[in-house]
């Protein structure tokens, strides 16, 4: 019974650490760190030359080809945006996630699944 009451405070020591506020996910390059501006800008070039192929080998429409180019280009121009002042962690998230869906729809219009 007297180990349980000298337990007990150390118990209620350790409950405030597991209250503690969670930041949330970190988005994170494909290499599982943070991506500088260059490896954004190769990751969005590359998805360029996916789309140009695409067009290239008939896989795309011309119209498809520009909406997806126009998209490759919002995303260049958000991330200027943010990146003047410095990126936070959100805007990296939300550049990243839209390289991804981006690179998603290429594949799906290549392949044929149209939306």
């Amino acid at each position: 019974m007297r180990r349980h009451l000298i337990l007990a405070p150390l118990l209620l020591v350790a409950a405030p650490a597991s209250a503690q506020i969670w930041g949330g996910p970190v988005m994170q390059g494909p290499s599982g760190s943070a991506m500088s501006h260059d490896q954004s800008a190769a990751e969005t070039a590359k998805i360029r030359s996916d789309i140009r192929a695409g067009r290239d080998s008939g896989q795309l429409t011309r119209g498809e080809a520009r909406q997806l180019k126009r998209e490759a280009y919002q995303i260049d121009t958000l991330e200027e945006r943010y990146s003047a002042g410095g990126l936070s962690p959100s805007e990296e998230a939300e550049l990243f996630a839209r390289r991804e869906a981006l690179r998603s729809d290429v594949i799906a219009k290549r392949s044929g699944q149209r939306k």
